[in-house]
Formats: C-alpha cells, structure tokens, sequence
C-alpha cells in the first residue's frame, strides 16, 4: 500500500487553495458584470418613479385669483395662477366691455393699453399686474381670461375665465353715462338702486359627520336684493349671471372681506346673481361647495326681474386644516338660455 507523504498533502492542499481562489474570482467578476448589467435599468425605474411623482397632477386645475374681487377704476392689482406641473407658457385676454379698457403693468416706468379681445403672451410667468378703467358705469363687470398652453401640441389648452368688478365713485349710482352727447337725455340715466328687501335663508347641508370628515356646522346664506327699474317683457327671455364678488368671513350678517380665513373662524364667501335678460325669471335655486368640499344646497330663491340682482353671502364652518381650498357656486333656473354663466369657482387660503 502507497504511503501519501506530509510533502504530498502539502501540495495536494496548496492545489485547491489555488482552485478555490481562483474560482472566487471568477464569481466576484460574474457577479460584478451582472450587478453593472442592472444597475441602469434600476436607475431608469426610479427615474421614471420620479418623474410620475413630479407630473402625477399634470392635469391640474388653473386657478386664478386676487387680493380682492372689487377694485377701484384705474387702480392697480395683481393677478397670480396655478403653476402648472407641465412644460408651457400662458396667455391673458378679456372680453370687450363699452366704457372699459386695460393697461398692463411691467414695472412703475413701463404702461402698456391692451386692446379688448387681443391676446397677450406672457411666456412661464404666473402673475399679471393690470390697471382696468371703467368710463360708463359706477360698477362694471369686466371678464379676463388665464390659459395655458403645453408645449405638447397634443394636450388641450387650459383655461379659466373670471371676473373683476370696477367701481368709479365719480359716477352716481345707476348713472349710465352715455357715449354720443346727442342722443336723448331722458334715456341717460336711471334712478338710484333700491334696495327691495333682505332675508335669510338658512338650509341644512350635507352631514360629514362621520369619519374624519370636518362638520359643516349650519351655513347659512344673506341674500340682499338690488335693483333700477325692473320691467319684464312676457315675451322676453331669462337670462341670470352669477359673479364672484369676496371671500372672508361673516360676523353676524355682516360680510367682512379677507384674503385669507383662519381654520377656527366662520368663514364666508360671496357672490352675486343678477338678471341680465329681459323677462322675469321666477323661482330659482343654487348649488354650492363649500371650502373642505361641503356640499350646501339653497331653497327656492325670490323670482329676479330685468337688471334685478341678488347679493348672497354663504357662512361657513368645519375647516380642520390650512392649505388652499376651492369653492364655487352653481345657479339653476328654468328656462335659462344660457348655461355659460350660471358658475364660478374660486379659492382662498386657510390659515391657523
């Protein structure tokens, strides 16, 4: 029988230590290139992560506001907007009123007039300072358009069109100055606006009580009836319009505009439905969303006739948290023949 030497197993030993490391090696490479292999497409999965966290509210609302709703005739105010989370640029235009027109503001030496209708590029900016004159009437309604537009042509434009109401105290109340100097004068002017009466209607609202849901409390809505002269044609047509005037609070029944509201403060919001067609309207009624998505909806309201409006301030309750919430109100009457102007939507910060 052969004798295995200790010289032998040495190098029997040796061998293996040799194989064995050389084979580790060989792991350590594979493993490597695999690793390496890898690695990118992991890079692209959590870029592609980010980029979906980044855009995953690119079809955002455009919300326009303002400190107030109402300014004064050739007095300046800024207008900001929703940044969008998507590559565009935005446009600003506004409707032709008589009597009324705009001038952009760039800075204190540099005045630009907008023509009604024109189409102002603004590039990426967010906010638009404006100076609006109003010639004709103490109180005028003048509508603005924000769009934005995407660099991807095949994504829609956005838009949101909103209201600014210009007052010139120089003009009595009801005054309609009148364009052609020879024109009749009896037709020049229209006796003051009477205020026909006030009431308080005073709806239950959606119950949110449960859960984590905030409670609405009671709202309640001050309506406030404004008018000159109303005279219903039978055969005319109804038309009511519904304007955002202010959000703030109310204290009592007394509105009390702020651009922001405290969390643990009643808030309040208002806004105005008018009759700008020619024919009375009847009963109607609104649908309104209340900061923190509370649901309020109104009884029959008082029949408007021709020019008649009705200011309604809606106090509210049950916000449990800061940030920006939205509200709006719709109005529904029957045999309205437009559709286009029965809404708005708005926002306001709430703070602690």
């Amino acid at each position: 029988m052969n004798q295995v030497t200790p010289e032998q197993k040495d190098s029997v030993t040796k061998t293996f230590a040799i194989v064995g490391f050389v084979a580790a090696i060989l792991f350590a490479v594979w493993l490597a290139v695999q690793v390496v292999s890898v690695i990118p497409s992991a890079f692209s999965s959590l870029a592609s992560i980010a980029d979906g966290v980044y855009n995953y509210n690119a079809d955002q609302e455009l919300t326009v506001a303002t400190k107030s709703s109402v300014v004064n005739t050739g007095e300046p105010f800024t207008l900001s907007w929703t940044q969008m989370n998507q590559p565009g640029t935005y446009t600003f235009s506004y409707q032709c009123t008589e009597g009324t027109s705009i001038e952009i503001i760039n800075s204190k030496d540099s005045v630009a007039a907008l023509d009604c209708g024109v189409t102002l590029a603004l590039g990426e900016q967010t906010e638009l300072t404006v100076a609006v004159t109003s010639e004709k009437q103490r109180f005028t309604d003048v509508t603005y358009t924000i769009v934005f537009v995407p660099d991807n042509a095949s994504i829609e434009p956005i838009e949101n069109a909103s209201q600014i109401t210009i007052v010139n105290v120089e003009i009595p109340t009801g005054t309609i100055v009148k364009e052609d100097a020879n024109e009749n004068t009896d037709d020049s002017e229209v006796t003051d606006g009477v205020v026909a009466g006030e009431s308080t209607t005073n709806e239950s609202s959606t119950d949110t009580s449960s859960g984590n849901n905030p409670v609405a409390g009671t709202p309640t809505a001050v309506e406030e009836i404004i008018y000159e002269i109303p005279t219903s044609n039978p055969n005319g047509k109804i038309d009511l319009n519904v304007t955002y005037l202010g959000v703030g609070k109310l204290s009592g029944k007394t509105f009390l505009r702020s651009s922001t509201i405290d969390k643990d403060e009643q808030g309040a919001f208002q806004f105005a439905v008018q009759n700008i067609g020619t024919k009375t309207s009847g009963q109607w009624d609104f649908e309104a969303v209340l900061p923190a998505g509370i649901e309020y909806t109104s009884g029959p309201q008082v029949e408007l006739k021709p020019n008649e409006k009705a200011i309604i301030t809606i106090g509210f309750e049950g916000l449990s948290q800061t940030g920006t919430e939205k509200f709006g109100v719709e109005v529904s009457a029957k045999n309205d023949i437009n559709k286009n102007n029965n809404s708005f939507t708005w926002a306001v910060e709430v703070v602690k």
